[in-house]
């Protein structure tokens, strides 16, 4: 998958869990050597910075399931509330129709 943003371009290899990340910030006054410096069409210098942030190996269902179970036994508010499952759901069928 591939998502667009306005000073990043982000890559997510869901099977080979890989993401890359490719960002535009302000040039900084001295840049390195090896930095790679831009200038757009009105002269402002913008430097891409890549990333590849780790990736944790977990299992999700697993981990929703203890999230669930420690919000039942320790009477907390679990990370996503019945309100949040419930409009996630209802997105999720409205995608479904759609096609």
């Amino acid at each position: 998958s591939r998502f667009f943003q306005r000073d990043a371009y982000i890559s997510v290899d869901f099977l080979e869990k890989k993401v890359e990340v490719v960002k535009m910030k302000d040039a900084p006054e001295s840049p390195g050597e090896f930095d790679m410096i831009l200038q757009n069409a009105e002269g402002v210098k913008k430097q891409i910075y890549f990333e590849n942030p780790e990736i944790r190996s977990n299992n999700a269902i697993l981990d929703e399931l203890e999230t669930f179970a420690n919000a039942i036994n320790q009477d907390t508010k679990p990370e996503v509330t019945l309100s949040d499952g419930t409009k996630a759901l209802k997105v999720a069928l409205q995608v479904i129709a759609s096609f």
